[in-house]
């Protein structure tokens, strides 16, 4: 299981928090509600895509957590970094932004900047639309201004001039929201 660690909005954040205060990862609780969770270890994921050129900071460690009440372990993600995603979610904002300004699927391709694949963004845009009943139903008790944008576009832009996305994703992981 992965549980979300709000406030760390950029991979640089994260691993000076990871030298600095590694304790603040710690989980108050397990999933399971033990309260007493254990360092069980790290492993790395590579989310940083920039461009060639640019100094690259993967591999980038995710501390794990062992709880000796259920036996199963989980790891605590920063913010700035999906569960289930190679791409971070300031690549999905930027993608997001310039679909919902209108442009094509073709011009953002070209445009993004980050080496993500037309066939992914096309996906990534077909689940948000499909996921936004369940998003927007989530969103609006944290955000109740947005309940006058009744359109996925103004929705969502809307939301986006509020807070980044990172935390909004955060808010609905909190909510037990799958977030993709």
């Amino acid at each position: 299981m992965t549980l979300i660690l709000p406030g760390i909005f950029s991979l640089v954040q994260h691993l000076m928090t990871l030298r600095r205060a590694p304790e603040s990862y710690r989980p108050d609780r397990c999933p399971c509600g033990h309260t007493r969770v254990w360092c069980h270890g790290c492993y790395t994921r590579k989310p940083d895509r920039k461009d060639l050129g640019e100094p690259c900071l993967n591999p980038v460690s995710i501390p794990r957590f062992y709880c000796p009440e259920c036996g199963c372990t989980c790891s605590r993600l920063p913010e700035c970094i999906p569960p289930r995603s190679w791409y971070l979610w300031e690549v999905r904002q930027v993608i997001f932004l310039l679909l919902l300004a209108g442009n094509s699927l073709n011009r953002t391709h070209a445009a993004n900047g980050s080496r993500v694949s037309r066939k992914t963004i096309k996906r990534w845009w077909r689940r948000w639309h499909d996921r936004h009943p369940t998003f927007s139903l989530n969103l609006l008790p944290h955000f109740p201004c947005l309940g006058r944008h009744a359109g996925f576009t103004e929705f969502w832009q809307a939301l986006l001039a509020l807070r980044p996305l990172s935390s909004a994703m955060s808010l609905l992981h909190a909510e037990r929201v799958v977030v993709p």
